[in-house]
């Protein structure tokens, strides 16, 4: 494990991070168009609760990433598997780290587009990022 790997995947871990909650928001939003479901980054929170949309929701959008990031059949085959097994880890630890810091910006009762609410946003996706990249460097990097 290199400093360099663990800043990779920090870097990397910190946009996932922002792209996963701002995905999640984007579809509660368009469920919010069919049936009212309250705002919710954490499943946790939703079960929580018992925002059973969200909650299902945020889980299946989690499976899909997860198995979005998964190498192909042919990839496994050859040697592209070496690099796409790290990317998996890292989504994984990502979103695990999202799902429970996240509760921070669900607990948080201020109002949606308050200041303290959008920097506890940053903040979250931030810190979750840089501790799913640094889990992801730690217990599952490229073995040389």
């Amino acid at each position: 494990m290199s400093t360099r790997e663990i800043r990779y995947n920090a870097v990397a871990g910190v946009g996932y991070a922002f792209f996963v909650s701002v995905v999640i928001l984007i579809l509660e939003a368009l469920a919010n168009i069919f049936y009212p479901t309250p705002l919710v980054l954490s499943p946790i929170w939703a079960l929580i609760k018992g925002y059973w949309v969200s909650l299902v929701l945020i889980l299946v959008l989690y499976g899909l990433l997860i198995l979005f990031a998964r190498p192909y059949r042919t990839e496994e085959m050859t040697n592209y598997n070496v690099y796409f097994r790290p990317a998996q880890r890292t989504v994984i630890y990502v979103i695990i780290a999202v799902a429970i810091l996240s509760l921070l910006f669900d607990a948080y009762p201020g109002p949606l587009w308050g200041r303290t609410r959008i920097g506890l946003f940053i903040v979250v996706n931030v810190i979750a990022g840089a501790l799913g990249g640094y889990l992801a460097a730690r217990f599952g990097g490229i073995k040389h």
